[in-house]
């Protein structure tokens, strides 16, 4: 049998190699210390010093734990401010876009506005013109066409004639881009004839 006084001296052993482990303070070292303490259980203060361990074991976890839950923290933030910040880029560009949009619109409102009022008040060619710059901004075209309609109806053939070619077949102005170059054929001709018959007087 083996007698107390070895035993005492295995357990002293045990005891003091379980204090060593736990000096060193790391998981698996306080893990080593608290099973060497668990096999001298009820020897001097081997079960004081195995909850010991084990405290210090679940505060080192829960700090370790911690500071993973820190850094997820950190990244998580860091993650969510760029997106922030991205957001509020996308968003400034957006509203720049629509403040851009905005006032072109308004600024050609403005024009077409302006060119409707040459029209209304029979300054057929300055609409003419106005519209043709409006390009398809809302009705332009139709307005240009208008606007060279009416210059037909006073016989300004020749400032109606670029419009109905720059319509190009729109409208239906087939019909005004014909009679146009027709009436300034027939200008040419009663021109040349006034010429012909000037110079045969002066020549009596």
């Amino acid at each position: 049998m083996v007698s107390g006084a070895k035993l005492d001296v295995e357990k002293s052993d045990i005891y003091e190699q379980a204090g060593h482990l736990s000096e060193e303070n790391t998981e698996e070292s306080l893990e080593q210390a608290m099973l060497l303490y668990q096999s001298i259980r009820g020897w001097q203060d081997a079960d004081a010093q195995y909850i010991a361990c084990r405290t210090r074991l679940g505060r080192m976890r829960w700090l370790v734990e911690s500071a993973v839950l820190k850094e997820e923290e950190k990244r998580f933030e860091a993650k969510m401010a760029r997106r922030r910040k991205i957001g509020l880029a996308v968003l400034t560009v957006v509203l720049l876009c629509l403040a851009v949009t905005i006032s072109v619109t308004a600024i050609r409102l403005s024009r077409y506005n302006r060119a409707a009022e040459y029209f209304t008040a029979g300054e057929f060619e300055r609409s003419a013109a106005a519209f043709q710059k409006m390009g398809n901004f809302k009705n332009s075209r139709g307005r240009v066409y208008l606007s060279a309609v009416e210059l037909y109806k006073v016989g300004r053939y020749e400032e109606a004639l670029p419009y109905f070619v720059w319509l190009d077949g729109d409208y239906d102005n087939g019909y005004y881009l014909r009679k146009c170059q027709e009436r300034l054929a027939e200008q040419d001709a009663g021109a040349s004839e006034t010429d012909y018959h000037v110079y045969a007087i002066d020549t009596k």
